[in-house]
């Protein structure tokens, strides 16, 4: 569910099951604000100084950013996991430390990577989200009328 408010209604209101909230003007005094522009129809600058608020620029997350955000939120839970199951799977860490010629440091990683869900990083388009594919922009300095 997603809430469109004023900046004074999205922090102060605390609503159950909303994900999402879209403020129409960013925050003056403290917080982030995310902002989706298209540079031919917009001034961002013009956008900045009326504002008063500077934005940093950056672009979307890559598919190797969010597999290393997860990362760390897998570790975060693997720290939180009882002592009490190290001896179930002492034998076959030390087994798989011995056989599969990866450092202690590279098997962990491909644990980390499996406990976020991932068994491999595939490229995705930056527009659909479509495995394997890419977004690309392309300008012409006059019109194309055909695909000749």
């Amino acid at each position: 569910m997603t809430l469109v408010a004023t900046n004074v209604a999205a922090r102060g209101l605390d609503i159950n099951d909303v994900q999402l909230i879209i403020q129409c003007e960013p925050p003056r005094n403290s917080g982030a604000a995310v902002m989706l522009y298209d540079p031919r129809r917009s001034n961002f600058s013009k956008i900045e100084r009326e504002s008063s608020v500077k934005f940093e620029h950056i672009s979307a997350p890559q598919p190797a950013d969010v597999a290393k955000a997860a990362g760390v939120e897998a570790a975060e839970i693997i720290n939180q996991i009882s002592d009490s199951v190290i001896p179930a799977f002492k034998a076959a860490a030390e087994d798989l430390l011995n056989t599969s010629g990866l450092s202690a440091v590279e098997l962990l990683s491909k644990a980390l990577a499996k406990a976020a869900g991932y068994s491999e990083i595939k490229s995705r388009s930056l527009l659909t989200s479509m495995e394997n594919c890419v977004t690309v922009l392309l300008e012409a300095g006059k019109p194309i009328y055909t695909p000749s």
